[in-house]
């Protein structure tokens, strides 16, 4: 059972009092008793929105899916208003629910979607696909306003792996499918997709297709619009289902089309993707850097000597300290030596570290290669070793760590993350500006605060940025959100006029489509728009979503 006010499954959940070092760091941080908290209402405290137009919606679906695979039920329509951003948790860790869902229908075959979505067109009906829920940018939510029956089309019964072509390195299944069924089918036959971003236990493939999702191994594997050779999509004009070719030059690429599309066009059901063999083995490692700049330029060499790990994921100053407060205090013969490193390192430079994190797989002979190329050129520019223990503990940790924002939500903190790209010459500079603004702001606020980034998704011309910040809630109540609102529009607004992309994995959703004009210019803006009102004329498909309004109205 998913959380209705908070990431993942219901029995999972980050223990502070487990983490010796990080409960008094989090404490001196923040100013604040981490024994005071502000839990979320319980759920019998609040009422759900009245659904719309039941009984017509009973009677449209009787005919199109059986009655065991759509509900009104309450506690259905609550896990799929939202997504996952801090405005979605915030507002329902309160029990403000602006609008829900009318209904929550879970099809389990291509043909009982386009049922769906040709009834839904013809009557008038709202459709919001829906995967794992994972979304953090308002991707899912319906309209506050929005006065037609709203259908949440869950794809949680269309977890099939539909075929895998060992010759041609492909596998074909249907979109409902989480991360860990998709590896696990594909391992038990020797294949692997690779793909694994921080919501992978809980996101799916149509998720990823619909957000051009990127995961921890794209340096090796690529982002998903990489992985995907042919995507079958209902939309309320007929369904799209392009080739199963390695390439077309058959004018602009359906597939890119879609990819990133974000429901507004149409329902992804299945894909054909491109998989490779399960590894052999899998390495991580921790290397440290005397400064987040020095390990920037280590990975910018191992790229563009071709030697990049499959993984890497650079930290600054900030989330270095943060990481280092995770894991337990050495004691005995390991505390010795500990400080005696920690000296040692401290006389060469490394005052205020950088951590990375490299990860290799792949065959044994093949990891062992990289390997060599990869860490004598990160030790050329000035990395030191931790070891495999530093990196294996984070693999390991890795899927716990979006869990720590329910843990300090619940003592009245804020939350956010904020990504984007640039190119290698723009990207130390513009980490550093944006830094610098939010400390500024963090500063004016009078407020104390966590800010922390790290470099992962390297290309040839540059890499990815994530920042995430913290700090107590202290705005007045009933102005939150404004306050909140304010920070991310000032990150993001350094992002746009410093060189860098509103988004890089995230998507657009409601939260960044302000800026959609800006970043596409007047007229990429309208190619998007004739796209939407060609196969979606009637505005059904996820409204409020990706575009600007006045390209959304109904023509």
């Amino acid at each position: 059972m998913m959380k209705w006010w908070g990431w993942g499954a219901a029995d999972r959940s980050f223990d502070l009092d487990s983490r010796p070092l990080l409960r008094p760091w989090l404490e001196k941080h923040f100013d604040f008793d981490l024994d005071t908290r502000e839990l979320p209402v319980c759920r019998e405290d609040f009422a759900m929105p009245v659904a719309l137009d039941v009984s017509r919606l009973v009677n449209a679906l009787a005919g199109v899916v059986p009655a065991s695979r759509f509900t009104a039920d309450e506690d259905e329509r609550l896990l799929h208003c939202f997504g996952k951003s801090y405005p979605d948790l915030f507002r329902v860790r309160r029990g403000e629910i602006p609008r829900a869902p009318d209904v929550v229908v879970m099809p389990e075959s291509h043909d009982e979607v386009e049922a769906i979505v040709r009834m839904a067109a013809g009557l008038d009906m709202v459709v919001i696909p829906f995967g794992g829920g994972t979304n953090i940018v308002g991707g899912v939510n319906p309209e506050a306003g929005e006065p037609r029956p709203v259908i949440s089309l869950d794809l949680r019964a269309m977890d099939r792996l539909l075929e895998v072509d060992e010759t041609s390195h492909t596998a074909t299944m249907q979109a409902g499918m989480f991360g860990p069924e998709i590896e696990k089918q594909l391992n038990e036959r020797g294949w692997s997709l690779g793909h694994y971003p921080d919501s992978f236990e809980y996101s799916t493939l149509g998720g990823w297709l619909a957000t051009r999702s990127a995961g921890m191994q794209s340096d090796a594997f690529g982002k998903i619009e990489d992985m995907v050779m042919s995507i079958r999509m209902v939309s309320p004009s007929g369904t799209i289902e392009t080739i199963k070719v390695p390439r077309s030059a058959s004018g602009p690429s359906l597939n890119q089309i879609i990819v990133g599309s974000e429901g507004t066009l149409g329902v992804i059901t299945e894909a054909t993707m491109c998989v490779h063999p399960a590894p052999e083995t899998k390495q991580f490692y921790g290397i440290l850097f005397p400064r987040f700049a020095d390990g920037v330029e280590a990975i910018r060499a191992c790229t563009h000597a071709g030697n990049a790990p499959t993984l890497l994921r650079m930290s600054d100053e900030g989330e270095t300290q943060f990481s280092f407060h995770l894991k337990p205090p050495p004691t005995g013969l390991k505390a010795i030596v500990s400080k005696v490193v920690k000296a040692w390192l401290a006389r060469r430079g490394f005052v205020s570290p950088a951590l990375m994190i490299a990860g290799f797989e792949g065959s044994r002979v093949e990891v062992a290669r990289r390997k060599r190329a990869s860490f004598a050129e990160l030790k050329r520019h000035g990395g030191f070793m931790l070891g495999r223990g530093v990196g294996e503990s984070w693999s390991a940790e890795k899927f716990n760590l979006p869990y720590i924002r329910d843990a300090v939500m619940d003592r009245g903190v804020r939350v956010d993350v904020a990504e984007t790209a640039t190119t290698w010459s723009n990207l130390v500079a513009l980490h550093e500006k944006a830094t610098r603004a939010m400390q500024d702001r963090f500063k004016a606020d009078g407020n104390r605060s966590y800010l922390g980034c790290h470099l992962s998704h390297a290309y040839e011309t540059g890499a990815c940025l994530y920042f995430t910040w913290a700090a107590p809630q202290v705005a007045a109540k009933g102005a939150e959100l404004d306050a909140y609102q304010g920070y991310k529009n000032l990150i993001t607004e350094v992002f746009m006029s410093e060189g860098g992309t509103v988004s890089h994995h995230h998507a657009i959703g409601t939260e960044h489509r302000a800026w959609m004009r800006r970043e596409l210019g007047d007229t990429g803006i309208q190619v998007l728009g004739a796209l939407k009102h060609s196969l979606d004329p009637r505005r059904i498909m996820n409204p409020g979503k990706l575009l600007p309004d006045d390209l959304e109205s109904p023509r």
